[in-house]
Parts: C-alpha cells; sequence; structure tokens
C-alpha cells in the first residue's frame, strides 16, 4: 500500500528509485489526459500547414489516412504554409551572434570576452545551430511554440530540435510562464537504450511499447520504440536539495542526478505571447479560422464549375433525334424531326464568390504583417536601387520586430547553456575542452580555459551577424554610400563587398589586409614578435598597427604586448626609410647615365647646346670634378 501510495504521488523528486519513475509514467500520463486539448490543437495546426490529413502525431502511429490522389484532386490555397515559410525566411535570414561584453574590464577580461563570443561562434557552428534554431521557429509559427534541447552528451555539446508535443508541463506550475518542472517524452529504439546502458539490458528487452490507455490502442508490444521520460525539476531555493535530473523507463530509472542550475536545458521559441501560461499562440492559429472559410468557398466554386462550366444541349422530348449522334465531332451530321436541338448554358458563377475569396485572402497577408509580393519572392515597381530596396525592407520588417527579438534572445539562452557545458567538461576531462572555430581565412582552436570568465564579469548582447543587405544590389549600395561618407577606403570596400563569385579575386585584393590584421592577432593574443617585411604593405600596414597601439593601450593592454606595436613600427619606419634611400640613390644614378650619355652626344655634335647649368648635386653624393 505504501508503494501505491508513492506512485500516486507527484513529487517524484522526493521519492526513491525504486517508486520515482512510476510516479513520473503516472503524472505525465494524467497531464496529457487532462490537455490533451493542446494536443488536438498542434494535430489541427499540423494538417492545415501540411494540408494533408493524419491519424496522429504520436511516433508509431504517424499514419497518412487519405491516398495521394485525393490529395492532388483537392482544389488548395494554403495561406498558412506560405505565411509561415515567408515569416520564416524574413526572421531567420540574418544569423544572430552572441556578444560578450565587459563592463569597465580590463585588457585580460576583455581580450577573454572576445574570444569567448568567437568560442560560442564556433558552437553554433559545429551544432548547427542555425538550421535547428530555424526548423524550431517554424515550429513556433505552425504550434505556437518551438523547442531546442541544448545538452552534453558524452563530451560534446549538442543540439537538438525537440517536436512540441514532446514536451510536457503543469498549467498550474505554468499559470505565470514558470514551471518548477518539465518532462520530455522520447520513442527511442531499444537497442540504442541497451548500448547507452548495457547494465539494463534484461529490463529493458522486458518493456513494452507505452503501457497505459493513453498511449495504447492496438499496439503491438514487440514494437521496438520504448518511450523514455527525462524530467527536471528545479530547486526551490539556492541550497535547496530538491534539484533533479532523471532519465527513466517504465520499470527503471535510467540515471539521476542533482539538478543545481536554475534553468531548464532548452530554448522555447514563441510567435506569439500568450497573456497567461507557457505555450505561445501561432500564426497557424491566428489565420486558421480564414484557412477554413477560404477552403469552404474554394470547395463551392470547384464544384460550382463542374456543374455550370460544360454547355448543355436542349432536344424537345417530341423530337426524333438519334442521341447518339449528338457528340463532339468536327463536321458531324444531326439528322432531326421536329424542332431543332439548341445549345444553351445553364449560368455563370457569381463574381461575388471570387471577390470574396480575394478580400481574405488579402486579409491574411494583413494578418501576418507581409506583402504578397514578399510571399511571391517579388519586388514593387519602380523599386530598382539597392537603398530604395533597402528602406522598404526595413519598412516591412518593422512589423516582425518584436517576434524577432524573442528570436533573437534564444540565441542568448543557447549561448549561456553552451557555456556552462563546456566549462563542466573542461573541469571533469584531463584533455580539458577547445573548440575549433572558421576564422578569416583559415580554422583556429580556442581552448575553454584560455576564455573561462565568471558569469559576473560580463554581459550578452546580441548582434545581427551583417549588418549590411543581403542582396548584391543592396550591399553595393550600403558600400557606396559608407564609401562616399569617408567612413571607410576603397581597400575596405573591396573587402566588404565580399561576394561568393568573387572570392578568388577578392582573396588576392585583400591579402595584405589580411595578412596585417593577423599579425595584430598574433601580437596581441600570442606575445611573438615577427619583424616587417620589404614585401609587406607597409602603407597600410603603419596606420593599422597605430591604431592598434592606441586601442590596446587604452584598454590597458600590458606594455610587453605593446612594445611589440611600437617595436614593429619603429622598424617598419626604418625599412621604409631605407627604401627611399635606395629610390633616391637609383633615381640619382639614372640622372647621373642620362647625362653622362647628354655630355657625349654633345661632343660628337658640336652644333647641340650644352646644359645651361650643372645639376644640383644630391645630398650625400660626391662633389664633381673640376
Amino acid at each position: 500500500m505504501a508503494a501505491e501510495a508513492e506512485v500516486n504521488r507527484y513529487d517524484w523528486w522526493n521519492l526513491p528509485e525504486e517508486t520515482a519513475n512510476q510516479s513520473v509514467f503516472s503524472l505525465v500520463h494524467y497531464l496529457d489526459r487532462e490537455q490533451s486539448y493542446r494536443q488536438n490543437e498542434n494535430f489541427k495546426y499540423m494538417k492545415l500547414y501540411g494540408n494533408y490529413d493524419l491519424f496522429n502525431l504520436r511516433a508509431y502511429q504517424y499514419l497518412r489516412t487519405e491516398p495521394s490522389s485525393s490529395i492532388q484532386n483537392r482544389v488548395t490555397m494554403n495561406i498558412i504554409q506560405s505565411m509561415c515559410d515567408t515569416v520564416v525566411s524574413k526572421i531567420t535570414k540574418n544569423s544572430p551572434k552572441a556578444t560578450f561584453l565587459t563592463e569597465g574590464g580590463d585588457f585580460v577580461q576583455q581580450r577573454r570576452a572576445k574570444k569567448l563570443t568567437q568560442f560560442v561562434e564556433g558552437q553554433f557552428q559545429i551544432t548547427d545551430f542555425y538550421t535547428k534554431a530555424s526548423q524550431a521557429f517554424l515550429d513556433s509559427t505552425i504550434f505556437g511554440t518551438g523547442v531546442l534541447k541544448v545538452f552534453r552528451q558524452h563530451n560534446d555539446v549538442c543540439v537538438e530540435r525537440i517536436f512540441p508535443d514532446e514536451i510536457t508541463t503543469d498549467d498550474r506550475e505554468s499559470f505565470y510562464n514558470e514551471p518548477r518542472q518539465i518532462h520530455q517524452k522520447k520513442f527511442i529504439h531499444r537497442d540504442l537504450l541497451k548500448a547507452q546502458w548495457p547494465e539494463y539490458r534484461d529490463l529493458i528487452d522486458n518493456v513494452g511499447v507505452d503501457q497505459t490507455a493513453a498511449y495504447t490502442q492496438n499496439i503491438n508490444r514487440n514494437n521496438d520504440m520504448i518511450l523514455v521520460m527525462e524530467s527536471w525539476h528545479l530547486k526551490s531555493g539556492p541550497d535547496a536539495p530538491d534539484g533533479s535530473h532523471m532519465i527513466s523507463i517504465e520499470n527503471k530509472v535510467l540515471f539521476r542526478e542533482r539538478y543545481d542550475k536554475d534553468y531548464f536545458p532548452f530554448v522555447f521559441f514563441r510567435w506569439g505571447l500568450r497573456p497567461l501560461g507557457f505555450y505561445g499562440q501561432g500564426l497557424a492559429e491566428q489565420l486558421s479560422g480564414l484557412q477554413l472559410e477560404i477552403n469552404k468557398i474554394l470547395r463551392t466554386i470547384q464544384v460550382s464549375m463542374h456543374l455550370v462550366s460544360i454547355p448543355k444541349i436542349f432536344v424537345e422530348a417530341s423530337s426524333k433525334i438519334v442521341d447518339s449522334h449528338l457528340d463532339n465531332k468536327i463536321g458531324g451530321i444531326i439528322k432531326y424531326a421536329g424542332n431543332l436541338p439548341t445549345e444553351g448554358k445553364l449560368g455563370s458563377i457569381p463574381e461575388e464568390l471570387f471577390n470574396h475569396l480575394d478580400r481574405l485572402y488579402g486579409r491574411a497577408y494583413e494578418i501576418a504583417g507581409i506583402s504578397q509580393l514578399s510571399a511571391n519572392a517579388q519586388k514593387p515597381a519602380g523599386l530598382n536601387s539597392g537603398k530604395a530596396l533597402r528602406e522598404y525592407n526595413d519598412m516591412e520588417t518593422e512589423r516582425f520586430m518584436t517576434v524577432a527579438k524573442r528570436y533573437e534572445a534564444g540565441f542568448i539562452t543557447a549561448a549561456r547553456i553552451m557555456v556552462d557545458i563546456a566549462k563542466e567538461i573542461d573541469e571533469n576531462s584531463e584533455k580539458g575542452y577547445s573548440v575549433k572555430v572558421r576564422g578569416r581565412k583559415f580554422l583556429k582552436t580556442i581552448k575553454w580555459k584560455d576564455v573561462n570568465m565568471d558569469a559576473d564579469d560580463y554581459t550578452m548582447a546580441i548582434f545581427p551577424t551583417s549588418a549590411l543587405s543581403a542582396t548584391p544590389a543592396g550591399r553595393l549600395q550600403d558600400i557606396q554610400d559608407l564609401v562616399a561618407a569617408g567612413y571607410i577606403t576603397q581597400q575596405d570596400a573591396v573587402k566588404l563587398l565580399d561576394l561568393p563569385d568573387l572570392e578568388g579575386f577578392y582573396n588576392f585584393e585583400t591579402a595584405g589586409q589580411y595578412d596585417i590584421e593577423a599579425l595584430i592577432e598574433k601580437f596581441i593574443d600570442e606575445g611573438e614578435y615577427e619583424a616587417p617585411e620589404p614585401y609587406q604593405d607597409l602603407v597600410y600596414g603603419l596606420p593599422m598597427m597605430q591604431k592598434a597601439y592606441l586601442l590596446f593601450r587604452s584598454q590597458g593592454a600590458p606594455e610587453k604586448r605593446l612594445d611589440l606595436f611600437r617595436r614593429w613600427i619603429e622598424d617598419a619606419k626604418a625599412l621604409q626609410a631605407q627604401a627611399q634611400q635606395a629610390a633616391a640613390m637609383a633615381q640619382a644614378a639614372a640622372m647621373a647615365q642620362a647625362q653622362a650619355a647628354q655630355a657625349q652626344q654633345a661632343a660628337g655634335n658640336p652644333g647641340q647646346l650644352a646644359p645651361a647649368a650643372a645639376p644640383m648635386a644630391l645630398p650625400g653624393a660626391a662633389p664633381a670634378a673640376t
């Protein structure tokens, strides 16, 4: 009786392992039954977006219930899919960058913050975070909420897109959007579980498909997809012992640990916020009424066209006409006696029906906040310049500013989780933890120990990857404006343009700039000196080194680092002086050779006038012989 009472308790985090898993399964199944409206809504919006019918959204019952022929013959105007895909393209076209900033930090902290920004950017690249975030944001437009899971797997940071139906929270706990526990339901193949937890092979083999009435209806028990629950409960206070993380199957707790973090390992994207509750409102929900009405009108038009669009032949009943003579052959002969058969039209479809359809279609774009031109990838007539297109896109993007901010905030959450996981891996691994990041033209490795900072030493902000326009015309216009205003040079303009089909050309044109910038990073990061060479672009390098020196001096860089810049500047100036002296000597020698040739020509031709005066002696040159 005591064990049965524990199973019915919801506070699984306080129960022993013998009964904690049963408590979790009972709680989650109860919540799913009580909150089945959410699964029903997701089911409906999935069908509206995909434009086909389903049996349900369960992993083992994901079946289409109608043949493809009926789908092909259906007249559709799927505004929900069009709107969702368009807004996802607009919001996710930029790749937000989590930037770590220090407030009043010294040079070391500022350099660590810069490297930490590169470290997290490398994590985003390795985990393919931008692609998965785009997919999760699409989920938010369909279901209202999109989910990404950021977690540790062995010694790697991993990111996984989670289908929203896999997440279960208690509506009562989530009334103010602050749930204390979250559960993830996932069907995992039996063999994968046994490979990960070989000590529980026998127990895993004894597990059938989910046994509860909420999940099983004529399901084969030999199915190898097993329901696994992963549960989190946040601690109630800084020193409270009730924080818990557990992975369980119906007959065993596979993994359990104390959970001391104050957040769940999820990133949630929401298209629209509700006044209360945890889950958001999707664009599909906002447009569902219009979509259903449009479907009804299209069906009416389709049936009406079949009824009235085909002409009919009227034949008087008393007429003697052979029906087989009424065909569609060209030049046919019809024999008749009595009244002449006539062709007649049954009528036409009211124009108001099409007008109402157009009104509903236009209203859908207004609700979504986009133009039909954007959905069709077209530009307005008359907007041909890059500047005009940029202004037009900015005006249209303002409609999504709030949504875009929520989308970008998810990247800060992900960066925070990734930093915590990296720190945890580094502390528990002998080799430490490092990430390969993409530099300007090469890969470099950043170790966690070189970027480790206390959370109190930095703040995070989100910036787009590029402030320039995405289109070539818009990017060119932006750069031309910067050059015209004198903010950048022609060399910088060539580097900023950076179009893929001209990459080979730009690599040569900007090689001198990248060489100097790489040298600056080497001085400040590694503290190793490398002398200037005559073949380097010293005209570009000297002012760049001077600016870098002043910047890092203002940030409090160590004197040993600053001395590398001073030394390079002096050596570069000496190289320039040597080059100028060599050029002057070469010019003097050329002038002397020209004068000697002119003197010889004058001696052989007395009629030619001698030079009016001897050339001025160059500094350092020997005096002319008398």
